[in-house]
């Protein structure tokens, strides 16, 4: 059986077009290879020398970015990362030469949302990064194309934001404001400054915006098998944790088990059956869950599904899941059916011929992947067949050996 645990890396994201951009003085720099040079990864230099790959705004310059294909979704951590070119001062890592812009983020062009930022004079020197909390320009920049990871703050470099600081779910546009003058207007001391000089800006956690992951249903199949589909393809190697899912607003314990039944479903099998009450019990599905590709769930999912003696009798949801699926070894069938219904299940080869069948009455049956015969089948595609009470309920099977 296959379990899943939370190692997960995700590739990031690059903004997709420029939307608008306003030089001001000491601009110019890098416009010969506008608008690319500040589309897809970073090409960061390290902390000793900054890139020589950025787009300078100049002094109160500003530019708009949109995230087109793929939007930026509040996921966990940090959703959003700024780069621009700082380097240390005589390699101390306390004084850093910067150039500090306002970071604004917005699901609609004309409306957006500023980050708050703070500014702490008593922290010395002026290059010290720590005194410009919030604010996009601060830190040097290690990642070049994807290398290391740009999504990572301990190795990547770049200034992080948070969606969830400005109350947003999930963003489009993203504006970068150079601070220019108006930082000395309010008492501000910092290096010599010619302007912003933007090199990418990447999401972190993000959706496909024409189809979402999202969850599209979740039920329970007995009192301790409870089913969550996703909207679209689980990508390979995928991998969760019990820590995405409560049942009752308590977290999963140690003893339960995530297992994948096909490419849109895993099944949640519970250590215990859960305690019983007047209430119909609840799952919640967080929005952590990231696919291969890197999308998360963009709003999080609540749901009431039934764990009780009576699931049974919901024979219009007659289902027939098989687990773990791609299967090397037995594979075990759970059935949503009538209290004690008989029911017959029949399995096919992709020729068509019946290869297997039982008879039972029972929520879980376990094949041993073999034929009548008892000789075990070949690897390959197999077809179940639920029949009860003239209803009949299919699922696909792919066996490895």
């Amino acid at each position: 059986m296959m379990i899943f645990s939370s190692n997960l890396l995700c590739l990031s994201v690059g903004a997709d077009s420029v939307l608008s951009v306003n030089y001001g003085t000491n601009s110019g720099f890098g416009q010969d290879s506008f608008p690319q040079i500040v589309l897809g990864m970073p090409k960061g230099e390290g902390s000793s020398v900054g890139s020589k790959d950025v787009l300078s705004l100049g002094k109160s310059g500003d530019i708009t970015l949109a995230f087109v294909d793929e939007i930026v979704v509040d996921g966990p951590g940090y959703d959003l990362v700024v780069f621009e070119n700082p380097f240390l001062i005589g390699g101390d890592s306390n004084n850093i030469y910067c150039e500090v812009a306002f970071v604004e983020i917005g699901n609609e062009e004309s409306l957006f949302i500023p980050y708050p930022f703070e500014y702490d004079s008593t922290i010395h020197p002026v290059g010290n990064p720590l005194r410009y909390n919030g604010l996009a320009g601060v830190w040097p920049v290690n990642s070049k194309n994807g290398i290391p990871d740009p999504r990572n703050p301990d190795s990547s470099g770049g200034d992080f934001f948070d969606l969830a600081l400005v109350g947003l779910e999930n963003a489009r546009f993203v504006r970068i404001i150079d601070a220019g003058d108006s930082i000395y207007d309010g008492g501000w001391s910092l290096p010599p400054t010619a302007g912003f000089d933007l090199d990418a800006i990447v999401a972190i956690n993000w959706t496909d915006a024409n189809n979402p992951f999202i969850v599209k249903d979740a039920f329970a199949i007995s009192k301790t098998e409870i089913v969550v589909q996703f909207s679209k393809s689980l990508a390979n190697n995928t991998f969760f944790s019990l820590e995405y899912f409560q049942l009752n607003a308590n977290s999963l314990e140690i003893g339960d088990e995530i297992f994948i039944s096909d490419s849109t479903t895993i099944i949640i099998i519970l250590n215990k059956t859960p305690p019983l009450d007047d209430k119909m019990p609840v799952l919640t599905v967080c929005q952590n869950i990231e696919s291969k590709t890197g999308e998360n769930l963009l709003n999080g999912y609540d749901k009431q599904i039934r764990i009780s003696d009576n699931y049974y009798s919901y024979t219009n949801n007659l289902r027939i899941i098989a687990y773990p699926n791609p299967s090397f070894c037995d594979v075990t069938f759970l059935v949503n059916i009538e209290y004690r219904k008989p029911y017959r299940i029949d399995i096919f080869n992709i020729a068509g011929q019946k290869i297997w069948e039982i008879n039972a009455d029972y929520d879980e049956v376990i094949w041993n992947t073999c034929n009548e015969s008892g000789n075990k089948v070949a690897a390959g595609c197999y077809i179940c067949k639920l029949s009860t009470g003239g209803k009949n309920a299919f699922c696909k099977i792919l066996l490895f050996k």
